[in-house]
């Protein structure tokens, strides 16, 4: 008994610390908004970018089918060789507008189509809708109406596609205010206002060219057509370079000080 006793009774003594305050190294809120602020302008402006590349597409084969019924109708060339050429050079069209079509927009256009239809999905795309049989069963008439029904519809952009670009340009336009007004309220915050300048602009520009190299690593990462894996290495990237260029540029900074402390003319 006396030994449980003695247990219980121990006292323990030494110095202990409570309710002490820890700094941490960065500012979590700042680094949040130079991501958010990086990532924002990055997808802002390819939005808009997108948007035209996608209102030239819809131009060039509009116009590319127009310019083959002239031909068919004048008797320049047959319903068959029009329906060929325009299968052709939409494909060859929808390649080259995706060459110079965001990383993540080009994610989203894969996803939707993976690669342009062959001649023969297209006829008989057009057969069974017209009518109601497949393409090798229909008279020399009635394909000479389904050569021409694929040279029309060779030159209709997908609406909702179209729509949905359109509305993403809009949403750039409102990013990039948002992201303006953001960098304007920090710039009017601080207690360098020229320097503040400074660093908004290093900040985003890092971040649009984290976004850039990352968006080189999105094919090996994610693979065609997986839009959801892109967005999110392209913010990875950007968010990373932003923060990255921040801390350099503070460590820039406290060099600059440091150097002009010691006035050396």
């Amino acid at each position: 008994m006396s030994e449980v006793q003695s247990t219980l009774n121990t006292i323990i003594n030494g110095p202990f610390q409570t309710k002490q305050e820890h700094s941490l190294a960065s500012n979590i809120l700042k680094d949040a908004r130079n991501a958010l602020e990086a990532a924002g302008v990055y997808f802002s402006t390819t939005a808009i970018s997108d948007a035209a590349v996608r209102v030239r597409y819809e131009s060039g084969i509009r116009r590319m089918s127009e310019m083959v019924q002239s031909e068919v109708d004048s008797g320049q060339i047959t319903a068959a060789e029009g329906a060929q050429f325009c299968q052709k050079m939409r494909n060859q069209i929808m390649e080259e507008t995706r060459r110079v079509t965001s990383t993540w927009g080009l994610a989203f256009a894969q996803n939707t189509k993976g690669q342009g239809l062959g001649l023969e999905k297209i006829l008989d795309r057009y057969a069974n809708r017209n009518f109601s049989k497949p393409f090798a069963s229909l008279t020399d008439a009635e394909k000479d109406q389904v050569y021409y029904a694929a040279i029309e519809a060779a030159g209709r952009s997908n609406a909702r596609v179209s729509a949905k670009t359109a509305r993403l340009r809009n949403g750039g336009k409102v990013g990039l205010l948002i992201t303006g007004t953001l960098a304007a309220y920090a710039i009017s915050k601080a207690d360098d206002k020229i320097a503040e300048t400074a660093r908004q602009g290093t900040v985003i520009e890092g971040g649009l060219i984290g976004a850039a190299l990352a968006g080189l690593t999105v094919a090996a990462v994610c693979g065609p057509g997986a839009p959801v894996c892109a967005i999110a290495v392209l913010i990875i990237g950007s968010s990373v370079a932003s923060t990255l260029v921040d801390v350099g540029y503070d460590y820039y900074l406290d060099e600059l000080k440091e150097f002009q402390a010691w006035r050396i003319r």
